[in-house]
């Protein structure tokens, strides 16, 4: 599975969200897992894109720069790296079918940002049929 770092947060917290039982709540709790050692990674290599761009990193994850020009190249640098794509692979055979096929039959009402996350992450998961 490929997904977009920019995609790793709300994926994640879509899929926290959701009502799964059985089978289905197994595979998303093992994706779930492989996405949050993503984000990890994610945030380990946006705290070295500030360290080279002469940044610091508060406590709250926050990152600042003296010189304006240190920040520009910082943000066009972090929205490279969160275009990439992360390639996740199934833990246990059948997983994202699993996933797959218990959202496409979810009866809960979504609005919102909700909608297009669930939209996206079908997008993806319908891409490992």
């Amino acid at each position: 599975m490929n997904i977009k770092k920019i995609d790793l947060v709300p994926f994640y917290g879509f899929l926290s969200g959701v009502s799964l039982v059985g089978a289905a709540s197994r595979a998303r709790t093992k994706l779930n897992k492989s996405i949050m050692a993503a984000i990890n990674e994610l945030q380990d290599d946006e705290k070295a894109l500030a360290e080279e761009n002469n940044g610091t990193v508060d406590e709250n994850g926050g990152v600042n720069f003296e010189k304006p020009e240190e920040k520009l190249a910082f943000v066009k640098a972090q929205a490279e790296l969160r275009d990439e794509k992360v390639i996740i692979n199934e833990t246990v055979k059948e997983q994202f079918a699993r996933l797959r096929n218990a959202l496409e039959q979810y009866d809960k009402e979504l609005k919102d940002n909700e909608a297009v996350v669930y939209d996206k992450l079908l997008d993806v998961l319908e891409e490992e049929k």
